[in-house]
């Protein structure tokens, strides 16, 4: 993969991820129509780096409010944070569960 197809790639993942649509499906289907010659490999370890760069992003823009969060959990009064924290856990599980009883056939 060339610097101008990861850098498309990139910027596809950008503009796509925040928006009601999946980005995963974007990024492949430009890689389809930039020929996409990469090892299966190649184009797993590209998209979870993506992924995570974006992941990353969104924690820095988020830390403040991500560090409420943790600390309203803290405290005796963190009711509705320490809920609130349950919650993303409980939306992971899933994902999780797919990841690990299907990990050979995807």
């Amino acid at each position: 993969m060339s610097w101008i197809e990861a850098l498309i790639l990139g910027i596809i993942q950008g503009l796509t991820e925040f928006l009601p649509v999946s980005s995963s499906g974007h990024l492949e289907m430009a890689r389809v129509l930039l020929g996409g010659d990469s090892l299966p490999e190649e184009n797993l370890a590209f998209t979870v780096l993506l992924h995570a760069a974006t992941a990353l992003g969104t924690i820095i823009v988020f830390r403040k409010d991500i560090w409420a969060i943790i600390k309203g959990a803290l405290t005796s009064q963190g009711k509705k944070q320490q809920q609130y924290i349950l919650f993303i856990v409980i939306s992971m599980l899933p994902a999780a569960a797919v990841g690990v009883l299907w990990n050979d056939l995807i």
